[in-house]
């Protein structure tokens, strides 16, 4: 009871590292979040419009990398930015970029795999009017997105909880280094080892909430009307 009193106290008098830490997390799964809906969602509509055997064998290897172990992303970028790795050169390793590639490379395949289905489930009509009115490949996208966006935002709701919820990749590519890499589930592990469970609690508490938040999106009713 005593910790769960101090985790609250730190929350509520703003303390500087709780509330760093939230930042430094939601900076980077959102900036995964954006590139993986910037690639994931024209790879999804071009995957529902093709029909080819490759495009289904691609098809399956998108559903199934969705299932991908955070920790095996974390190790194999680890090998590829370290020194002795291909793009090490690139000195990435252990900063938020590092960390945000991981993230993408985890939420890319939700981001493909739901768009692809959210496509594939659309009336066979909002396929007829977007090629009669003779739209480009762009404006066709956006025509069928605009159809299927409640889909879409969950898609994108529930590949913003897989990342920012993830352990793996973040402790292996961002080392945990104060005020640049630290995220809420690095220090969580940290601080618990230390046995500060107040700071624990306290990190535990906003994850549990913002999580709890998109999930509460993904099921909206908002979202139920639209869909």
């Amino acid at each position: 009871m005593a910790a769960f009193r101090d985790a609250l106290g730190l929350i509520a008098s703003g303390d500087t590292e709780v509330w760093s830490i939230t930042a430094v997390s939601l900076f980077v799964s959102l900036s995964a979040l954006l590139l993986a809906t910037l690639s994931g969602v024209p790879l999804g509509y071009y995957l529902a419009h093709a029909r080819s055997g490759w495009t289904r064998a691609a098809s399956s290897i998108v559903h199934t990398l969705t299932a991908l172990p955070t920790v095996v992303v974390g190790l194999l970028l680890y090998f590829a930015l370290s020194a002795t790795g291909p793009l090490g050169w690139m000195d990435l390793l252990y900063t938020r970029v590092a960390m945000i590639a991981g993230q993408t490379v985890l939420a890319l395949p939700i981001v493909a795999a739901l768009t692809l289905v959210a496509i594939q489930r659309l009336p066979p009509a909002a396929f007829e009017t977007a090629r009669s009115l003779g739209l480009g490949p762009l404006m066709r996208l956006r025509v069928l997105l605009r159809e299927a966006h409640a889909a879409v935002a969950s898609a994108l709701l529930l590949a913003f909880a897989r990342v920012f919820t993830e352990l793996g990749a973040a402790v292996i590519l961002g080392g945990n280094i104060r005020g640049e890499t630290r995220t809420l589930t690095t220090v969580i592990a940290l601080e618990h080892t230390k046995g500060d469970d107040a700071r624990a609690l306290a990190l535990g508490l906003i994850l549990m909430i913002i999580a709890l938040a998109v999930n509460a999106g993904v099921h909206s009713r908002w979202l139920r009307k639209t869909a």
